[in-house]
């Protein structure tokens, strides 16, 4: 377990970008959150109903998520023993999920995950466990 690494609360946020009669165009540009820019995108598509993807947390990276299309609805059980709940159902909407975040994603139909994250992949930073990380929530309480 990374001794130190600090807990924080996801945050939903508007993406900026224009709207016109030919259409829109959203974008994120945020050095804050990524100072060195992302490094990593992925996304999720044809989840069937009922099922959940995620079920995850990371040791050190941030993602921020997206619906590209459809809606989201996302659980995320922070290490600080909070639980927030985010709806996406505009590609201008993102949440911003830091380390030690138990996520939990569910689909509508034809909905589009966007993840974008800090890190490179790492098999070793993720939490698989959710026992395991119900036990690092008593820590950072």
């Amino acid at each position: 377990m990374p001794e130190s690494i600090t807990a924080q609360a996801p945050y939903m946020f508007t993406l900026p970008g224009n709207s016109t009669e030919t259409g829109n165009l959203h974008f994120w540009e945020n050095l804050i959150l990524f100072p060195d820019g992302i490094q990593r995108c992925f996304w999720i598509s044809n989840v069937k109903e009922g099922e959940s993807r995620g079920n995850h947390a990371h040791w050190k990276e941030s993602q921020v998520i997206v619906a590209v299309a459809g809606k989201l609805q996302l659980e995320i059980h922070s290490a600080l023993g909070g639980v927030f709940y985010f709806e996406l159902d505009s590609p201008e909407k993102g949440v911003y999920i830091p380390p030690l975040n138990w996520l939990v994603a569910r689909f509508s139909p034809n909905s589009v995950l966007l993840g974008m994250s800090d890190r490179a992949f790492s098999e070793d930073d993720y939490i698989r466990d959710l026992d395991y990380f119900g036990k690092l929530q008593e820590r950072y309480k």
